[in-house]
């Protein structure tokens, strides 16, 4: 028992580390001209980047406890799913404050006038429940069956985001082709496993 709760505070710790540690490269690469040519861009493009995989990964956990049977890997959801939230919610605040420099009427304009945004601040709008119910007091009011139905949404968010990765995209499709097919493949897993359940 001491082992296993030695191996779930180790793998949470990961989990920070691996979390927060970008967060202090991009300081430090801002401040020491480490983003190449146009670093407000470049803050951009990372944050959204690293959010969307960390919802991916995310979803993974359940997938993981699945095939493994290792309590760590829900144990550890939470706590991913909230750096996943972090991270996108910090893209947002980057390309509003770093691309359009808190102007209002140019951000709104940019909102309806361009699909990808919508696309990609419904995606972060939808996980915005997902975090203010992701405590064990939110589960236990809401209930485990409406919870679970709510927590859903999080494979819609990543829809989203993918789709909004895929507009955005002007050559180079690789990375957006493997998002979507990691997306893609959590997605028949959990499909699948629903179908099995109810035999």
């Amino acid at each position: 028992m001491d082992h296993q709760k030695t191996a779930i505070h180790g793998f949470r710790v990961l989990v920070l580390v691996a979390c927060a540690t970008p967060a202090l490269w991009l300081v430090w690469a801002w401040f020491n001209a480490g983003l190449g040519a146009n670093p407000a861009e470049a803050v951009v493009h990372f944050t959204g980047r690293f959010g969307l995989a960390l919802l991916l990964a995310t979803i993974a956990l359940g997938p993981a406890f699945r095939l493994s049977g290792w309590v760590g890997f829900m144990v550890a959801r939470r706590q991913l799913g909230l750096w996943a939230f972090f991270w996108l919610v910090a893209h947002a605040l980057a390309w509003m404050g770093l691309d359009q420099y808190w102007d209002w009427p140019w951000i709104w304009q940019d909102l309806w006038g361009l699909e990808y945004i919508r696309y990609g601040l419904a995606g972060l709008v939808l996980l915005v429940p997902l975090a203010l119910t992701s405590f064990r007091a939110a589960q236990q009011a809401l209930g485990r069956s409406r919870w679970q139905w709510l927590h859903r949404l999080v494979y819609l968010s990543a829809a989203l985001g993918v789709v909004h990765f895929w507009i955005l995209t002007r050559a180079d499709y690789r990375d957006v082709v493997i998002y979507g097919a990691v997306l893609a493949a959590l997605a028949a897993f959990r499909l699948g496993c629903a179908v099995v359940d109810r035999r």
